[in-house]
């Protein structure tokens, strides 16, 4: 089924392709395909992308599905924090992409998973010996709650079956699970605590990164405690209160203190180190079927444990 959108200008003299890409927060290379596509319409025409967009205008379409990807069990090695029969915590290591997408079908999190169920026949999501061959559905997300960044480590938490999936996603969504993660930041960080309040939304220009938003976006908050200050950098600890895309690296950038290592959205990246010194380090929730309060800690990874000592 593909998404319909109807939208009614609140602007003027903005091209067309911009004002949408902006209004359905979808990458420009996405528009471009409705566009190729002849998926817009304007009063039962099929308009240029460069058409300046008038405030009143009526604009309707669709955005194409993307095409389907069946995801794979793999005998993947995983650092297991903590299991029992309802859920699985992970030491997600750097450079491992948490769901396959496009350019991402094997080698993820989820193929980790599915193949690590299937071993030890554990879980909803595992496949009984006669079904090993066979393939899962691209929407089928088994156990996944939430993410982190192909190049963030650390704790994350999956699900074994739909019932605490759905548990699991609620206790997030209302913001019932408490994350610490672990940070070193570019430059000296003056305030030894503070809370960064501003919205987050997709970047104007850039639409695969996201940004501070002045008007618009999503409330996010991220507090902080600065745990050392090194030679130039700051280690510290951050509490997101909210679960934004890159909520953490983006807060941190606009205080003028971005992620060591984070090529998106810090300065001196390249050079530095090869992924951004983030680390999601504890997570804690109340279990969702044995009501016991979890704590689950992933260890600090070497890169990082080697870069403060090197810059003490």
């Amino acid at each position: 089924m593909r998404n319909r959108f109807y939208l009614r200008s609140d602007e003027q003299g903005k091209r067309l392709d911009v004002f949408l890409t902006e209004k359905l927060t979808i990458t420009r290379s996405k528009v471009k395909e409705i566009f190729e596509r002849g998926s817009i319409t304007i009063e039962g025409r099929t308009p240029k992308p460069s058409l300046k967009v008038k405030k009143g205008l009526i604009i309707e379409g669709e955005i194409p599905e993307e095409k389907p990807i069946t995801v794979t069990p793999q005998k993947i090695s995983l650092d297991i924090l903590y299991e029992d029969r309802y859920i699985l915590a992970v030491n997600k290591p750097k450079g491992m992409v948490v769901h396959p997408a496009c350019g991402h079908s094997e080698g993820t999190l989820v193929n980790a998973i599915l193949g690590y169920l299937q071993k030890t026949a554990n879980g909803q999501w595992a496949i009984d010996e006669g079904r090993r061959s066979e393939h899962y559905p691209q929407d089928v997300r088994p156990g996944i709650v939430h993410r982190l960044d192909k190049g963030t480590t650390g704790v994350i938490i999956i699900a074994k079956d739909l019932k605490t999936q759905e548990i699991l996603s609620g206790l997030f969504k209302e913001r019932s699970v408490h994350k610490t993660y672990r940070a070193i930041l570019e430059g000296i960080v003056q305030r030894e605590t503070g809370t960064i309040e501003e919205n987050i939304g997709r970047h104007p220009v850039h639409r695969k990164k996201m940004a501070v938003i002045k008007n618009g976006g999503r409330e996010s908050e991220t507090a902080y405690r600065v745990l050392q200050k090194l030679d130039g950098y700051t280690y510290v600890e951050a509490y997101p209160r909210t679960g934004r895309t890159h909520q953490i690296r983006v807060h941190f950038s606009y205080m003028g203190h971005p992620v060591v290592g984070d090529e998106v959205y810090g300065k001196h990246a390249r050079r530095l180190t090869g992924r951004p010194l983030l680390h999601a380090h504890t997570i804690s929730f109340q279990h969702p079927r044995k009501r016991l309060k979890v704590v689950i800690e992933a260890p600090i990874p070497e890169d990082m444990i080697d870069f403060i000592s090197e810059h003490q």
